[in-house]
């Protein structure tokens, strides 16, 4: 126990000033301002974007009241759904659903801000926290229904709370201290379970094992905050491992072979290729056609790995290099010197004046023989303790310089040590080491990419990133303000580059919508009406906007078999989707062909067969309306057929008149041979009268044939459109 635990404590107003001193209410200001123009972004997006997308729809259909809900995998959570449920509860209207994620991801964004605001000086967060959302990633995800951005949320509060949990007293010096940021940073955990229980998993095993690993930060509401948090998220997914996927190891083994199998699978380079603007690189086969929208992403270890070796080197509270804060343990004869692991600086309980060690008399010198556990190299009793300059030198001599008291006096304006308590050293290593742990399972062992899954590692790493960056402001330099409007310059760039990126995504976003709903509206002019099913690709989206249940015969969401399809289909609408120009199934091959509109926000064109079942809706003519959508395009479908036969019917009188026309000359030339002959009987007859074509073929080449020559189809024309599967 530290000696301090034995010493009165002082009474006073300004006794909790002394330890915990309030930032400025403008570093707030800040704050509140970068999120309020985060969330502003978000809302416009989410104005901008017309329908959910495919991961959406399956988190959305969990709880709406109306509609069936999707096929739900293995390895998702049910997290986004219930973050969801109170307003699906009264609406799933996309934009309603968009614009209330974007106020909730400002809210958290600013939360978490807020944590690291009691960390690192006042500029760090908010510099953090601009580079973070200002990538297109986080923009573009931000107000959609994903799990990814909220585990960042969730991992920036963890590690804030961790450190604040640790650096307060022990329990021995005070009991209730550091509970609140405990319970804090299980609650932070518990939401990451919730979102994607993996994700917390690789959060709490590396805090955790710090926790325990550094003495001075082996605090037992800390070890006990983490396996709890991680329980209560988790255990949701775990119960429904065992009550629909045949237990947790065989939710596991599935969650497993829809990632492609987990292995040794380094995916660097996908993942630089898809930062293009490429939300799923799967497979990642993109070209690598502007290198530019990369860079940021080779920077950011660079200024990582900077940030703590910079931090290691700075000094700490009092003046001393302390590397990352591990110092060695000093035994002296009033027992052992507390160690600072990564910076940390013993606490000083409320109200406790400058410490003495114990033994000191009101001089500060210490008792024959004894030498103080904090004591510096080269001391003797003589030695002077000053509460202003720490252990000065023998009889009166200056102050000893770089030694101070155990809990030197906070200063708000110091951007490094004091004011934190324990240096950068620890908010700098923790969230890279963190988030290292974060990204390297799908960096390594995921064979395929897709931004969104990197951004809680995003999150923290950045946080020490900004951290460098402000440190390179401060150095001492010549022509520094050169170098600063250097930095300001490349920081707008990339910001410019990351909007371009999310603007192109955005328009493209956009017009998939689109096209999935001019889709939705020719299958629902087919026949499909509730209760109907819809498989192959797109099956989620058009499914839900239709109104349909979505059913897949095989692949990892397989739901139903091709039998069970085919009976579905017989008495019930259905329909099945596939890539333009591919064969029906065999249990789709005597369902209808049905024409597609094209899709040029798609990956590929489409088209659609659909089930016996399904019989397209006639609708009354109401008198001021357009005629009904089913009807328009039935008769629409008819003028196609009509005018595909006429065509046909041309072709074929003209290759009728050609031969007319031949026939007509070959008897025109028979005609004037028998008109030089000489006459079987040996007398002279008059010549034979030359007679005309005949009238039903054109004389001419090229003039149009007769009204009534094309012949008549031979069987009448049918409204629907023929059956060309047979």
């Amino acid at each position: 126990m530290h000696q301090a635990s034995l010493l009165p404590a002082r009474s006073g107003p300004d006794a909790r000033a002394l330890t915990t001193p309030s930032a400025p209410v403008r570093d707030l200001r800040w704050l509140v301002a970068l999120a309020v123009v985060f969330t502003a972004a978000q809302v416009y997006l989410a104005l901008a974007t017309p329908g959910l997308g495919w991961d959406e729809t399956v988190y959305v259909s969990q709880v709406d009241p109306h509609e069936s809900a999707a096929f739900f995998s293995a390895s998702r959570a049910r997290g986004v759904s219930l973050l969801l449920a109170p307003l699906a509860a009264v609406t799933t209207s996309a934009v309603a659903l968009h614009c209330y994620l974007a106020v909730l991801s400002g809210a958290g964004f600013l939360l978490s801000l807020c944590v690291w605001r009691r960390l690192l000086p006042a500029p760090v967060p908010a510099l953090g926290g601009a580079l973070f959302a200002g990538l297109w990633v986080t923009l573009f995800y931000g107000s959609q229904a994903m799990p990814n951005l909220w585990v960042g949320y969730a991992a920036l509060i963890a590690v804030g709370c961790f450190l604040l949990a640790v650096r307060q007293p022990s329990a021995q010096l005070a009991p209730r201290a550091g509970r609140g940021a405990a319970a804090g940073l299980a609650l932070a955990v518990a939401v990451a379970g919730l979102m994607r229980p993996a994700d917390a998993v690789l959060l709490a095993v590396p805090l955790f094992a710090v926790a325990l690993c550094v003495p001075a930060w082996r605090r037992s509401t800390v070890l006990l905050a983490l396996p709890v948090g991680v329980f209560l998220g988790c255990a949701e997914w775990v119960v429904e491992a065992y009550l629909s996927y045949g237990g947790l190891s065989a939710r596991l083994r599935q969650a497993a072979e829809i990632q492609g199998g987990l292995g040794w699978h380094p995916s660097f380079g996908d993942h630089v290729r898809a930062l293009q603007g490429k939300t799923l690189c799967r497979p990642c086969d993109l070209d690598w056609q502007y290198p530019v929208t990369a860079a940021w992403w080779f920077v950011l270890p660079v200024a990582v790995v900077g940030a703590v070796w910079a931090a290691a080197r700075t000094s700490g509270p009092g003046g001393r290099r302390r590397g990352l804060g591990l110092e060695p343990v000093r035994l002296g004869a009033l027992g052992v010197a507390p160690a600072r692991p990564l910076g940390l600086e013993p606490v000083q309980p409320f109200g406790v004046d400058t410490v003495r060690p114990l033994g000191f008399g009101s001089d500060g010198t210490a008792p024959h023989g004894l030498r103080p556990a904090d004591a510096p190299d080269g001391y003797s009793p003589r030695h002077h303790y000053d509460p202003r300059h720490g252990y000065g030198q023998p009889h009166g001599a200056g102050p000893l310089l770089g030694y101070g008291p155990p809990w030197p006096t906070p200063r708000i304006g110091d951007p490094v040590g004091p004011r934190h308590r324990y240096g950068p050293a620890a908010a700098v290593t923790l969230p890279a080491v963190t988030g290292l742990c974060l990204a390297a399972p799908y960096l390594l062992m995921v064979d395929y990419a897709a931004p969104r899954f990197l951004l809680p590692a995003y999150a923290l790493l950045l946080m020490p990133a900004a951290w460098f960056l402000h440190w390179l402001t401060r150095l001492p330099r010549r022509r520094h303000a050169w170098a600063v409007a250097a930095l300001v310059v490349a920081l707008l760039g990339h910001e410019a580059m990351q909007l371009a990126i999310l603007n192109k995504l955005q328009r493209g976003t956009v017009r998939g919508q689109n096209d999935i709903e001019r889709i939705a509206t020719t299958l629902r002019t087919a026949g499909l009406r509730p209760p109907c099913t819809v498989s192959g690709e797109e099956a989620v989206r058009l499914a839900y906007r239709i109104g349909c249940a979505s059913r897949q015969p095989d692949g990892h969401d397989a739901s139903i078999t091709p039998a069970a399809l085919t009976r579905l289909g017989t008495d019930h609408p259905a329909a099945i989707v596939l890539p333009a120009h591919a064969k029906p199934p065999h249990y789709a091959r005597d369902w209808h062909p049905l024409p597609l509109p094209p899709t040029p926000g798609l990956p590929q064109p489409l088209s659609a067969y659909v089930s016996p079942g399904a019989r397209p809706a006639v609708h009354e003519r109401s008198p001021g309306h357009a005629q009904a959508p089913a009807r328009s395009a039935k008769t629409e479908q008819a003028r196609v057929h009509v005018a595909e036969e006429g065509r046909h019917a041309a072709e074929e009188g003209k290759h009728a008149a050609e031969e007319g026309q031949h026939v007509a000359q070959e008897g025109k030339h028979a005609a004037q041979e028998g008109k030089g002959g000489p006459s079987s009987s040996g007398r002279d007859f008059p010549p034979e009268p030359t007679f005309p074509a005949e009238p039903t073929f054109p004389a001419e080449p090229g003039s149009p044939p007769e009204p009534e020559f094309p012949a008549e189809p031979e069987e009448p024309y049918s409204s629907e459109p023929p059956n060309r599967s047979r």
